[in-house]
């Protein structure tokens, strides 16, 4: 879904390489087992049974949320979401200084067209993950 949000804001090579972080972050080796089981019991299920012992096979992203506890909670946050954040908080200065309304809000928001930066945005992300999920721990 973020490639087609940021469909004007990234090169094609650049949301290549988003879509592959996303994917490599993100992976949850007991994915596929959850959807397998839906579809032989029939029926609703929260959570996979059976775990696996080792978190090697996670994304490191599943990995910090599982590590932190973010399993038990309502779900953790994709990293598109801290994607978008660190998007934002490049430009919050721009923003914050130039935009009288909204006309220009829009108007900065459109100048990024095709200037971002992938792997700037990817490392800014982390970052934020890195802050959010040492909040968490502290709450």
């Amino acid at each position: 879904m973020l490639m087609v949000l940021f469909r004007r804001e990234f090169s094609f090579c650049d949301s290549l390489y988003l879509w592959e972080m996303m994917w490599a972050l993100e992976y949850d080796p007991d994915l596929f087992s959850v959807y397998e089981e839906l579809e032989l019991n029939g029926e609703k299920h929260e959570g996979s049974k059976g775990r696996v012992k080792s978190i090697r096979h996670y994304g490191k992203f599943e990995r910090e949320n599982m590590k932190n506890g973010a399993a038990n909670s309502e779900g953790p946050l994709p990293m598109s979401v801290f994607l978008v954040a660190s998007v934002l908080k490049d430009k919050s200065s721009k923003l914050l200084h130039e935009a009288r309304g909204l006309d220009d809000v829009v108007r900065i928001l459109n100048d990024m067209t095709g200037n971002l930066d992938a792997k700037k945005a990817c490392s800014g992300a982390m970052k934020l993950h890195r802050k959010y999920l040492k909040k968490a721990k502290k709450a």
